[in-house]
């Protein structure tokens, strides 16, 4: 492993973590805007806005901490860690937007 991509990966994880805070901001604002979620369905949304942004936190950290233990190019693939969870929301929320009966006006 190499300090600098280390480094370099580490800052791309970060700047992730805001562009995911932002989008799951505006993304769950538009589904609840107009829709009647249930209350799982709100707290999924609610939960998403914190674990987002802390899997790209998570991910950064744990290959920082692999490099120091002497881990090898393999510890690169935990940066796909945060891509994996957004790929999940992503599929939840554009489900739950399909679905969700819209409230009266």
């Amino acid at each position: 492993m190499s300090l600098l991509w280390v480094i370099f990966g580490t800052l791309v994880q970060l700047a992730l973590a805001v562009m995911f805070f932002m989008l799951v901001v505006f993304s769950s604002a538009g589904i609840a805007n107009g829709r009647t979620l249930t209350h799982l369905q709100s707290r999924i949304l609610d939960w998403s806005l914190c674990a987002l942004p802390l899997s790209c936190a998570f991910s950064a950290v744990l290959v920082i901490i692999l490099y120091w233990q002497g881990g090898g190019a393999a510890a690169y693939w935990w940066y796909a860690l945060p891509a994996v969870a957004m790929t999940a929301y992503l599929v939840f929320a554009l489900k739950l937007n399909a679905r969700a009966p819209r409230s009266p006006s």
